[in-house]
């Protein structure tokens, strides 16, 4: 008699550094913390990713990496439930059992530049890779002042510095090109996509030239943010965290020689400074130094290195409400205008928006929403100025360009906030195949709270579209499906998806307020 197959049994694959075990269940290849470069820590901090050294016999890939060396209590349900360390150059692949030139998706977790795991519960890419025969693959990479202290001054061996922690994200893309045909990936299909901070990143390496080439497809969620440091910026930045840190200008091998710990208090303490750049995530940043990153990118011209790249990006209908704090909101019941405006400049975490700008937007918006309450008119400003303002600057710079570009908005009011908003987030359970996790619905309900609250399975309807979407996109650079026509961008209709109990397309979405957050910033304005 035949012996039943066990559910979970190892699996052993090659690839260029050495021999890996993974786990093989019900159909599924997961394979947990495989290093794409060296520790950087000791000699290797603050330098480009090191290449892996291989290694002799099979090295486990069960268990989770290290995340960057960081500080996040409030971030602390997203995260894996490893250490963080500087050993974090690492990532996560998901795979068809038997599958063959299978598209790839890659994740960039958000967080900015200063937090965040690619090993987070909500990032974990196996029901997306059952769903979808596609490979899926998280990383992780250096953040804060680990991945972003420009030491260029310092000499030449420092001259990348200032981008490691983008150099990484660099490094597991070419990682995931050498490699993935042997977990039953097509290294000639790499999608990247990401949110937030992963977006921005995925925004980063379409405009590096020496990315060209390592992927084919885009997409970008509620990330599409072009904060980066000039060199003078980023020069003065290192200036001050040696000040914070007691050191002697210039002693790199004193601060190479810190504990991690110390580092990140000093990263913590640039991060404090930070009241000029919005959100304080975005304190640090990539450097536009014109050799790894060239100047502006996306700012009056879409990158030269993105040429032809299909890009999704898009954001969700009410992005900032999870950046307004209670004593804020407790300010705007009874508050005025200025109140109101300190409000609308604090939610705008991707940019720091002019006052004056502000006070002068505020007179259309309540013109145009009479019965808006005041949380309601600083949610829908912050989120235009802070979040769709550049999804409209990215989608036309690159449909300009002649790229396919399609358009999207994410409506779906989550039960987490009262039933009435469509928070940051919100579709990243939806398109991983998590419909009951995190931001889209409160995890800790019971099936029967979710049927009395959503009784037409609405939620699921969402989930199934978004990720039908996401996974036509990943095959074929055309995120239509089945039942879903999805028009491509440009600048004449500006064709979104609005994505919400009633799916649909509209030509233009609002597009009195896309005048007047845009005005006088685009030709056909």
């Amino acid at each position: 008699m035949t012996e039943p197959t066990p559910l979970s049994e190892s699996r052993i694959v090659e690839i260029d550094s050495g021999r890996l075990r993974g786990r093989a269940d019900r159909g599924l290849l997961t394979f947990r913390g495989i290093p794409y470069g060296q520790p950087a820590s000791g000699a290797n901090r603050f330098l480009a990713p090191q290449p892996v050294v291989p290694w002799s016999g099979v090295r486990d890939a069960l268990e989770l990496g290290h995340p960057s060396f960081q500080d996040n209590p409030d971030y602390a349900v997203w995260l894996d439930p490893m250490p963080p360390d500087e050993d974090c150059l690492v990532l996560n692949v998901w795979a068809p059992d038997g599958g063959r030139a299978l598209p790839v998706m890659v994740w960039i977790h958000g967080g900015g530049y200063t937090f965040g795991s690619g090993g987070a519960p909500l990032y974990d890419g196996g029901n997306l890779a059952r769903a979808g025969e596609v490979v899926v693959v998280s990383i992780n990479h250096r953040l804060q002042a680990f991945g972003f202290t420009d030491l260029t001054a310092y000499g030449p061996e420092f001259a990348d510095t200032g981008n490691a922690g983008l150099l990484d994200v660099q490094a597991a893309v070419a990682w995931v090109r050498r490699n993935i045909a042997a977990f039953g990936g097509d290294p000639g299909n790499i999608t990247l996509f990401g949110q937030s901070g992963g977006g921005a990143k995925i925004s980063m390496l379409m405009a590096m030239p020496s990315a060209r080439g390592l992927f084919q497809k885009a997409i970008v969620q509620s990330g599409s943010v072009t904060r980066v440091r000039t060199p003078d910026e980023a020069a003065a930045q290192t200036e001050r965290l040696f000040h914070h840190l007691g050191l002697p200008p210039g002693d790199v091998a004193a601060l190479r020689a810190l504990p991690a710990r110390a580092l990140l208090e000093g990263g913590n303490r640039i991060i404090a400074e930070a009241t000029g750049v919005g959100n304080p995530v975005l304190a640090y940043a990539p450097t536009a130094d014109g050799r790894i990153l060239p100047p502006a990118p996306w700012i009056h011209a879409a990158p030269a290195a993105a040429a032809g790249i299909p890009l999704m990006t898009g954001i969700t209908r009410d992005e900032t409400v999870i950046y307004l704090s209670e004593a804020t909101r407790s300010a705007l019941a009874s508050g005025g205008e200025a109140v109101l405006i300190d409000a609308i400049i604090e939610a705008t975490t991707t940019r720091s928006p002019d006052r004056a700008e502000i006070a002068a937007l505020l007179p259309d918006y309540r013109a145009a929403m009479p019965r808006a309450t005041a949380e309601e008119l600083v949610v829908q400003m912050s989120t235009d100025v802070g979040f769709w303002r550049g999804v409209l600057d990215q989608a036309d710079l690159h449909a300009g360009s002649g790229a396919p570009v399609f358009a999207y908005r994410c409506d779906w009011r989550t039960p987490c906030f009262g039933g009435r908003w469509a928070p940051h987030s919100i579709e990243i359970p939806f398109v991983m195949g998590h419909p009951v996790y995190g931001t889209a619905w409160d995890g800790t309900d019971t099936e029967a709270d979710r049927a009395a609250a959503d009784p037409d399975n609405a939620r699921l309807r969402v989930g199934q579209e978004m990720q039908a979407a996401w996974l036509h996109f990943a095959r074929t650079g055309n995120p239509s499906a089945p039942g879903l026509a999805w028009p491509a961008y440009d600048r004449a209709t500006r064709q979104t998806m609005i994505f919400d109990r009633h799916t649909r397309v509209e030509s233009d979405p609002r597009g009195e307020f896309r005048r007047r957050i845009t005005s006088g910033t685009k030709p056909d304005a």
